[in-house]
């Protein structure tokens, strides 16, 4: 819909000038003539009636936006009016509105729907001696365009950007609007058949605007005219819904690359794992020094407290070297806890949140003494696995093989036999890493561990009581003793005294208790 106007007042009951709209439509003949034709489209004034478009939109206020804005006192061609606009000037099919603004002539009977009564000339004067001007309004009804949005792609409203000023026969105006046409082709259906919905929407932008002043002349007739003409740019659009195959095979897509991502998330988890659990048993990671003396202090204070409370001891001779067999009072004897606080007192390496975060941001976040700790043991660990230093490592074994031992010793001990592994559960020298592996499992607790700080400690007395010991096999011995830790051997020492100690009073009780009754046999 279009309204038309002149500002002045009254406009509809005293124009000062008419508006006239023609419908021209030009097209060639066979032999490239252009033949015209012209129709007259009557105006009448507007009502709501020719804004039912407005009035239907959603979330439509245009009622109060007529009122406000007065249109009932402007032109509107009638309800059933067609504008056609096709082609330019050189097609063979041309059809455009031209709209005219000339002298008003009440005495014409071409007005029929609109009965004006002209102003006089008085008035227009005294108009144009008040505002200087004179100008033509135009409302349209325009679009403004989303194609992306879901449903109301598109929106109506009321465009009143186009007035032309001209003053009668001293400044004339020329316009020519170009619309355009939005060819919609909507894919309503979510299944993978097609169901097409056409929709054709007239849009004129800012740009398709083509404006010309002249300076008036005394013949002029028409002090203003404006084209409105078919813009030669098109707009095609597609407008479709995501398929249910497209998206079941986006989704697809997408759990593929989430399931990549998890995996390799959970590989790199794995082997931080694996690392963590490889560092825990190749290395110790001592406390803080401040936690540390003073958990040594309490498991000083606790040895030098309790050795023993009751607690029995068994001892063998076998070929004059005596074996100590601890039989231990769970809940008076407390030597198996001093011996096992030893190897509680190393801190085991965890994978935190806060190490994590720092080994996947480069040690750009969260960079402290704890994740370089854990940085350090992931780097030693690497440095272990890598095949380089592997066979370097073996290199260096074969090499001392080849300083200690003389050819002869080297062919003999290549041709020891391999280890035979059959069903039966093998007796192993127990070592540390045994300990350690008891603290998780729940089954080899208990007196699994006894057996094996009894193992630890007839060790530890054999070699040191062991007198056919040559120089070399003494030195040997006493840094096995440095490597085992001051630890373990003030723990052995205090207990070896202890049972001295036990054992001289039991012979002292012995001694005393034979002299009494040979007084009482004498007696």
């Amino acid at each position: 819909m279009v309204a038309f106007s002149i500002e002045q007042k009254n406009f509809i009951g005293n124009p000062m000038f008419n508006i006239t709209i023609e419908q021209r439509h030009y097209y060639r003949d066979k032999n490239g003539n252009q033949i015209k034709q012209i129709n007259y489209l009557q105006l009448e004034p507007c009502t709501l009636d020719h804004f039912q478009f407005l009035l239907n939109q959603p979330e439509s206020n245009f009622e109060s936006e007529y009122y406000m804005l007065e249109l009932d006192k402007w032109l509107c061609p009638q309800k059933d009016f067609q504008f056609n606009i096709q082609g330019t000037y050189t097609s063979s099919q041309f059809d455009f509105i031209r709209v005219i603004v000339n002298d008003c002539d009440d005495s014409k009977n071409g007005y029929l729907n609109w009965k004006p009564t002209c102003a006089k000339q008085s008035e227009i004067n005294e108009h144009l001696n008040k505002e200087g001007q004179f100008k033509l309004q135009i409302y349209q009804v325009n679009n403004v365009i989303n194609p992306k949005a879901p449903e109301q792609y598109y929106q109506s409203y009321l465009d009143g950007e186009m007035y032309f000023t001209f003053v009668p026969k001293k400044l004339s105006r020329q316009a020519n609007l170009f619309f355009r046409k939005y060819d919609f082709q909507n894919d309503d259906s979510l299944l993978p058949y097609q169901s097409i919905n056409d929709k054709e929407l007239i849009v004129r932008q800012s740009v398709d605007y083509r404006d010309l002043t002249e300076i008036g002349r005394d013949t002029d007739e028409n002090y203003a005219i404006a084209y409105l003409r078919r813009s030669q740019f098109s707009e095609f659009i597609n407008r479709r819904y995501i398929k249910i195959d497209e998206l079941l095979s986006f989704l697809g897509g997408f759990l593929q690359i989430m399931i990549t991502g998890f995996g390799i998330f959970i590989m790199y988890y794995n082997k931080l794992s694996l690392q963590i659990e490889l560092s825990n048993k190749l290395y110790n990671f001592p406390e803080k020094q401040g936690k540390t003396k003073i958990k040594q202090n309490q498991v000083q204070q606790t040895l030098e407290g309790s050795m023993f409370n009751d607690s029995k001891l068994i001892v063998h001779s076998d070929q004059g070297v005596p074996k100590a067999t601890l039989i231990f009072d769970k809940e008076e004897c407390k030597f198996p806890k001093h011996i096992l606080k030893l190897f509680e007192q190393s801190q085991r390496l965890t994978l935190s949140l806060k190490s994590l975060i720092n080994h996947l941001s480069f040690k750009l976040i969260f960079n402290n003494d704890e994740t370089q700790l854990f940085q350090k043991a992931m780097d030693a660990v690497d440095q272990n696995l890598d095949i380089q230093e592997i066979l370097y490592q073996l290199q260096e074994i074969a090499k001392l093989k080849a300083l200690i031992l003389k050819n002869q010793q080297i062919t003999l001990f290549n041709f020891t036999p391999k280890p035979n592994l059959t069903l039966k559960d093998e007796e192993q020298i127990p070592n540390r890493l045994i300990i350690e592996q008891t603290f998780s499992d729940q089954e080899k607790q208990g007196t699994y561990k006894e057996d094996l700080i009894n193992e630890l400690y007839n060790a530890w007395l054999e070699i040191k009581s062991d007198k056919t010991q040559n120089i070399c096999q003494y030195e040997l011995n006493q840094r096995l003793n440095q490597g085992l830790g001051n630890e373990f051997q003030q723990i052995f020492s205090d207990y070896e005294r202890a049972c001295i100690n036990q054992k001289i009073q039991k012979e002292s009780q012995q001694t005393i208790q034979t002299q009494t009754l040979i007084q009482q046999t004498l007696n």
